[in-house]
C-alpha cells in the first residue's frame, strides 16, 4: 500500500471493494465506521477495528449509543483475533460466529444493503442500512478510503433492556492504513452532512511536515463531484484544549466556483473523547448552518450531524 501525496481523486467502487484486505495488506488496519441520527433524537456508532500483522493481530470493536448528542451507553470489546472471520470478497465481518457486518447487494433492486448488528440485547442495536447514494473511494495521506455517504437506516436499538424502534439516516466509510502512516501524518478533522438530495463530505488529512490535505465531495442524484483543494476553505474561528491537545470548536467551510458555492459554520454541541491506544480522538455531534448553492438551487443550511477529530500520539 502506498502513500498519496497528490489531489484526492474519487473513483467508482464495487461492493466488493468493502471487503476485508486481509491478503492484499499484510501489515495495516482497517477500520469500519457506521453511524446513525434518528428521528426520535438518538443517533448510534458501530466500528470495528482490524490491526493485521501478517498472520496475527487485534480486534477492537465499538458501539455507542446518544440521545440528544449525549452518550447514553457504551460497549467496547476486543475479541481474540482467531474468534473473528472475514470475506474478502463482500463485506461481511463475523465474531464469534455472529454476523456484525453483513452488506450484499439486493437481487432485485440491485441496492446494497447492510445488517449491522452490534452489542446485545441490554445494549446494542440491529439495523438496516439502505444504501441511497452513489458510493465512492480514493487514497489520501493516510491511505485508502471508501465511502458510502448516505443510507436510510431502520430497525431496534437496544437501551438498558429496553427495545427502541428508530428511522433515520446514516453513513459508512472503510479505511485501510499501512501501520507507518502516523511517520506521515498527524491526524484527521472529517465530517459530513446531507442536504435534501445532496450529501457533502470534507476531510482535513494533518500532514505530519507541511500543510494539510483538503478533500470535499459532493454527491448529487446518482454521481459524485470532486472538488479541487484550490476551491476549499477550511478555517478553524474558536478551539480548546481538552486532553493536552488543541481541538476545533467552532469550524468554518467556504468552498466558491463554478459548480458550487458553499459557506457553512460547524458549532460544536457536544464532544465525546474515545480513549484508544497511541492516539487521541474526539467524536462531535456539530450542527452546520449556512447556505449552499448549486447551479439553480439555493438552499439554506441548519443540520445536526456526526464529525471526527483524531490525532496521532
Amino acid at each position: 500500500m502506498t502513500i498519496n501525496n497528490k489531489e484526492f481523486r474519487p473513483k467508482d467502487i464495487t461492493i466488493r471493494d468493502d471487503a476485508w484486505q486481509k491478503k492484499k495488506n499484510f501489515y495495516h488496519i482497517e477500520t469500519w465506521y457506521f453511524d446513525g441520527i434518528f428521528t426520535n433524537n438518538y443517533s448510534v456508532i458501530a466500528l470495528v477495528s482490524i490491526l493485521t500483522l501478517g498472520n496475527f493481530g487485534f480486534i477492537q470493536t465499538g458501539c455507542y449509543v446518544y440521545k440528544d448528542t449525549n452518550l447514553v451507553f457504551v460497549n467496547r470489546e476486543r475479541p481474540r483475533y482467531k474468534k473473528i472471520y472475514g470475506s474478502e470478497n463482500k463485506p461481511l465481518i463475523k465474531i464469534k460466529n455472529r454476523d456484525i457486518i453483513n452488506g450484499q447487494v439486493d437481487e432485485n433492486t440491485k441496492n446494497w444493503i447492510y445488517q449491522i448488528s452490534i452489542g446485545d440485547t441490554n445494549s446494542g442495536f440491529d439495523l438496516q442500512f439502505k444504501k441511497t447514494m452513489k458510493a465512492w473511494k480514493g487514497q489520501h495521506k493516510l491511505g485508502n478510503w471508501i465511502v458510502i455517504p448516505h443510507f436510510d437506516i431502520k430497525g431496534v436499538i437496544h437501551v438498558n433492556g429496553k427495545d427502541i424502534d428508530v428511522v433515520g439516516h446514516g453513513y459508512h466509510d472503510h479505511n485501510a492504513y499501512p501501520i507507518f502512516s502516523p511517520a506521515f501524518s498527524k491526524g484527521y478533522h472529517f465530517g459530513k452532512f446531507p442536504i435534501d438530495s445532496l450529501n457533502i463530505t470534507w476531510a482535513r488529512v494533518l500532514n505530519r511536515f507541511s500543510g494539510e490535505q483538503k478533500i470535499f465531495v459532493l454527491n448529487r442524484e446518482d454521481d459524485f463531484v470532486n472538488i479541487n483543494s484550490k476551491d476549499i476553505q477550511f478555517t478553524i474561528e474558536k478551539q480548546s484544549k481538552d486532553h493536552g491537545k488543541l481541538i476545533p470548536d467552532i469550524f468554518s467551510i467556504v468552498v466558491d466556483n463554478d459548480i458550487l458555492k458553499l459557506n457553512i459554520k460547524m458549532e460544536t454541541l457536544n464532544i465525546d473523547h474515545v480513549h484508544l491506544p497511541f492516539l487521541k480522538y474526539w467524536r462531535y455531534h456539530v450542527r452546520y448552518t449556512g447556505d449552499i448553492k448549486l447551479d439553480s438551487i439555493s438552499k439554506k443550511i441548519d443540520q445536526v450531524d456526526i464529525s471526527e477529530y483524531l490525532r496521532f500520539l
